[in-house]
């Protein structure tokens, strides 16, 4: 009887499963065309190519599938990281940080040429910018998932990741919120 009642009142050690990995993203050809209603990529319009928009579609479609999916990911994994006091050798710590990153890195390696196709450089004075409502926003969500993937396989305490995650948590919102993705 008192083997039963210490085992209740025991305090449980808390294990983050490891996440699972996020199945491999297929676009599909669908009829989503960018917003061109908004200020200032309505004058843009015309500097945009088809490649873009195929950039943009399939970028799309990635985020309605897998965005919210990785977020959660990435957020439980850092709180996982921040409940063990940035201890990596805690158990299932690094087995759960290597499923992340990898699944930041399969994110990012599909992003990456469509966020490269959708952000140019304007001539003559080198800015940078997207003639793609939101590919801007886009780019810079790619950016922020190689940074975090970097972070965690150098084994970095939770407070370093933060600014990568807060800064990729803006972008998803901005992206979500102006709509921009819808129907593809």
């Amino acid at each position: 009887m008192i083997i039963a009642a210490a085992l209740v009142l025991a305090p449980t050690a808390r294990a983050e499963p490891a996440a699972p990995t996020l199945p491999e993203f297929t676009p599909h050809p669908s009829d989503w065309q960018p917003d061109y209603t908004v200020f200032p990529y309505n004058l843009w319009q015309i500097r945009v190519t088809p490649e873009q928009v195929t950039a943009m579609r399939d970028s799309c479609q990635w985020f309605n599938a897998q965005y919210d999916e990785l977020m959660t990911q990435v957020f439980g994994f850092q709180r996982f990281l921040d409940d063990h006091d940035d201890d990596w050798s805690s158990p299932g710590m690094s087995q759960a940080g290597d499923v992340v990153a990898a699944n930041l890195d399969q994110s990012a390696a599909f992003l990456d040429p469509r966020a490269h196709t959708l952000f140019i450089i304007n001539y003559p004075d080198q800015s940078e910018y997207s003639p793609v409502f939101h590919g801007d926003s886009m780019y810079r969500l790619w950016y922020q998932f190689t940074q975090i993937s970097d972070k965690i396989k150098r084994r970095l305490p939770s407070g370093q990741i933060n600014a990568n995650i807060a800064t990729a948590n803006v972008y998803g919102g901005v992206i979500r919120d102006s709509g921009v993705c819808a129907g593809a």
